[in-house]
């Protein structure tokens, strides 16, 4: 019997469940047709979040503002989200998913390229760096990310096995495939990339002392 088999029957014990601003979030998300993460991956942030205590943390892709709430609610009480969105009607979705969530007070909502904004953010002063964007850019945003990231931190990059209407050929997928290779070759990185949803990599930053 396959994982996937076993696993279907299984409840998803460890999983948060969502709250009201969540689920609203999510629903938003849903009619405006931006493609949020999964319940299991948004769970998995926020243990990610709760385990580093995260106090700083940058996210490319703010979506409607479902990711950035499940990282919230892991992340220390003085913890402030960094989230850069290129769309600003987006930007404005996950801004009520914010304020809705009573959090919008320890968010800096960025909108811009995320090139662009990413390299005026301070050096190796985040504990994480999360990327759910466009996945052709991936391999641009890892010289930032490594930048950015403290020693122990740790880069989370989203949808590393998505296939959705993309073909294998396509650039998002190269841009995910080229990442990843980027990523296991870097000396600097400890990573694994886990079948969850759509595929998520992550991995430690270690750089040499």
């Amino acid at each position: 019997m396959e994982l996937d088999e076993r696993m279907a029957g299984f409840p998803v014990v460890l999983s948060e469940p969502e709250d009201e601003p969540l689920r609203a979030a999510r629903a938003r998300s849903e009619e405006a047709d931006i493609r949020a993460v999964s319940l299991e991956t948004g769970a998995l942030l926020r243990f990610f979040a709760r385990l580093l205590r995260a106090r700083h943390v940058v996210e490319v892709g703010s979506g409607g503002g479902y990711s950035g709430l499940w990282l919230l609610g892991g992340m220390e009480p003085r913890g402030a989200l960094t989230t850069i969105e290129l769309d600003p009607d987006r930007q404005a979705l996950a801004q009520r998913a914010y304020a809705e969530g009573r959090r919008a007070d320890r968010v800096r909502s960025m909108l811009g390229p995320a090139l662009s904004v990413l390299s005026k953010l301070a050096d190796a002063n985040y504990d994480i760096v999360f990327l759910d964007a466009v996945r052709a850019e991936y391999p641009d945003y890892l010289p930032h990310a490594l930048r950015l990231l403290r020693p122990g931190g740790l880069l989370l990059a989203d949808r590393m096995l998505d296939g959705g209407p993309d073909s294998a050929d396509s650039a998002d997928a190269a841009g995910a495939r080229a990442f990843g290779q980027a990523v296991a070759d870097d000396p600097a990185l400890v990573a694994v990339l886990l079948p969850l949803a759509n595929g998520l990599l992550a991995a430690i930053h270690q750089p040499a002392p």
